[in-house]
């Protein structure tokens, strides 16, 4: 049913003389002048004989003798085209054929790689160890999120599943995918994409939250499964981190199943030989056997140290669980800011359509029913979104403003943990959110839903991960205003503040030229409360725009919780551009515009209309029934 069973094609392969068994490619020096290559085979061959090797308008004769044969080829590249993350630079690939003949008897191989370096980065500092990634020898900041499987039935997923789901991920910004331990080794035509489209790849090895036996069966079974997945991968530019597990370390240190499982001293000592076996020998050996010193980055567990403890901030890789799991308010993360964030989140219902999908067309919609209390597997779920809920929003009575206000609330959440990391580099130097998709109709901590419909959180983050970030932070009565630049080339400019009532009344303003620096975050600007002279923080905000060489990028910061702001109801015009695509524009303030036109999806979504001001939306087909809503809805039902 899921991984119980041979669920892929299955291939009886034969051969006369001769069998390709292995070709890879090691990258030996990269400049900007000249990339060398060695291309590695493994060829078996029944006989002593020779072979024509083919490739790049090229005839290599090479020697076999019978049996087993290593042997490599060196390729120069002259003028290379550097392969670079999402975000950072082109994927220009490499497209290599190669022809082995012999005799009458051909082989053909393809080979499609990129040119880049990467390098895994643990230098100690003042305050613990800094964990980071070098691309093309350039610290890079790592955006995105954790990757599960897509279907509950893994072998019903497509290739247009594989499409939808890896644009999405490169429309949101993000430069990497975690592939999470509990899953599957993926298809490689997920990988494939991920080459072409710039998102590398954290790799878990499929072990995670257990401990597993040390026999010699399994042991062998280990190193056999390691073996074929490395070989199998090896050849994906996107591979930038092999990791032994997920969470299996932390168990053993945090989580008491020691004394849960009233396990003695003797039966603790083996199981802890066990996993020091198999992922401090086993997969670390066969990693240092396959791959060259360049290519082989390997981290044992995920997270290197239990969220619970100091150290966990301060070196290593951290799944900080405070927030959701520890009940924490959302600014915790504000102040419990990792050296590399793998793992954090919190629940938000699925889209509406995806809600839908659950019920048959007799059942009404309720937050109470059964379909929807099955569609929640977390013990404490409900329970917890409605606690946090309260702390920020007016709750919903109605089912389809509670399912848009939960949306809200997962974006807001996951926003402040992101913008918090981001401007803390180069402390934090990666943020990866939890999690990017799901396996079935559910509500829990995705941002795409099970039909890849974009959730609120989905669109908040893209916003977070641009390139160049406009962020405020508050600490008592002082709003630090930063600019965080991920281009690889200074920004100078003017940045403006206004302080803009709902009404879009300006209050008070000022500007300031700035340079930011590549590869940075800057405070650019320390405001107090002075600046709400003439209005009040319910009803008011600070607007910030930037604008360099000729790029303009913009943030509205709100000095209240949604539920305190004294919004007004708003008059939303649309104008009719095409068939898929209108002008939107408000009279007062619009917070949050959420805009329903089932089984489409939107350029842009659940953002802030100010008067004054028009945006055009585009969606990706064409609108049918438009539907509008905002926060004010939400928070004012008597009034409608």
């Amino acid at each position: 049913m899921v991984t119980v069973a041979i669920y892929k094609p299955i291939e009886l392969i034969s051969w006369n003389n001769l069998k390709l068994n292995d070709l890879s490619y090691e990258i030996v020096k990269l400049d900007k002048n000249q990339a060398k290559v060695k291309f590695k085979f493994i060829i078996q061959s029944e006989q002593n004989t020779a072979v024509e090797i083919n490739f790049n308008q090229k005839i290599i004769t090479q020697k076999l003798t019978k049996g087993i044969n290593h042997f490599s080829i060196d390729e120069t590249i002259h003028n290379p085209k550097l392969w670079w993350p999402n975000g950072m630079g082109e994927q220009y690939l490499y497209d290599y054929q190669f022809k082995i003949k012999q005799g009458n008897e051909q082989i053909f191989k393809y080979l499609k790689f990129g040119l880049r370096t990467i390098e895994l980065v643990q230098e100690k500092d003042e305050v613990g160890s800094r964990f980071y990634f070098k691309v093309n020898r350039v610290p890079t900041y790592i955006k995105g999120a954790n990757y599960i499987p897509q279907d509950n039935f893994v072998s019903r997923v497509s290739k247009n599943d594989y499409e939808k789901l890896i644009n999405s991920s490169v429309e949101a910004n993000m430069n990497m995918i975690r592939i999470w331990g509990g899953g599957i080794y993926e298809d490689d035509y997920f990988y494939e994409l991920c080459d072409e489209k710039g998102l590398l790849v954290w790799q878990d090895f499929m072990y995670a939250c257990a401990f597993y036996p040390g026999d010699q069966d399994f042991l062998h079974n280990v190193k056999q499964e390691t073996i074929d997945q490395v070989n199998r991968l090896k050849n994906h530019t996107s591979i930038a981190l092999w990791c032994g597990n997920n969470e299996i370390d932390e168990a053993w240190k945090n989580w008491g199943y020691q004394k849960q499982m009233g396990w003695s001293k003797q039966d603790s000592l083996s199981i802890w030989k066990d996993y020091q076996t198999t992922f401090h020998h086993i997969i670390p050996n066969v990693l240092d056997s396959i791959l060259p010193k360049s290519e082989n980055r390997y981290w044992p567990s995920s997270p290197s140290i239990g969220w619970g403890r100091k150290e966990s901030l301060t070196q290593g890789d951290s799944h900080y669980w405070g927030v959701w799991w520890g009940m924490e308010p959302f600014e915790t993360y504000e102040k419990k800011v990792p050296r590399f964030a793998s793992e954090y989140g919190f629940q938000g219902m699925p889209t509406l359509e995806t809600v839908k999908s659950m019920f048959s067309e007799k059942d009404t919609l309720s937050k109470n029913s059964a379909i929807i209390l099955a569609h929640q597997k977390h013990p404490k779920g409900w329970e917890t979104i409605n606690e946090y809920m309260q702390r920020d929003y007016v709750v919903p009575t109605d089912f389809v403003q509670y399912n848009y206000v939960s949306q809200l609330l997962q974006a807001r959440g996951i926003q402040l943990a992101i913008e918090a990391h981001r401007r803390a580099k180069p402390y934090n130097m990666g943020s990866l959110y939890w999690q990017l998709n799901d396996v079935w109709p559910v509500t829990s901590w995705s941002s795409l839903d099970k039909l890849g419909n974009w959730k609120a959180l989905h669109y908040q983050v893209k916003r977070s991960f641009e390139n160049v970030l406009i962020s405020v932070e508050k600490e008592e009565n002082v709003y630090k205003i930063y600019i965080v630049n991920d281009l690889l080339k200074d920004l100078k400019g003017k940045v403006k503040f206004s302080v803009v009532d709902f009404n879009g009344n300006k209050h008070w303003t000022n500007d300031k030229d700035v340079i930011i620096l590549s590869n940075s975050s800057t405070k650019i600007m320390e405001l107090t409360d002075e600046i709400l002279k003439g209005t009040s923080s319910t009803k008011a905000f600070l607007r910030i725009e930037f604008e360099s060489n000729g790029e303009k990028y913009s943030r509205n910061y709100f000095f209240e919780k949604p539920k305190d702001l004294a919004l007004t109801k708003s008059t939303i015009k649309i104008k009719k551009i095409s068939h898929n695509q209108f002008e939107i524009s408000t009279n007062v303030l619009a917070k949050d515009v959420y805009l329903l036109d089932e089984n489409n999806q939107f350029d842009d979504n659940f953002f802030d209309l100010i008067p004054n001001e028009s945006r055009i939306i585009s969606g990706k087909n064409t609108i049918q029934n438009l539907k509008i809503y905002s926060l004010y809805d939400t928070m004012n039902v008597k009034n409608q």
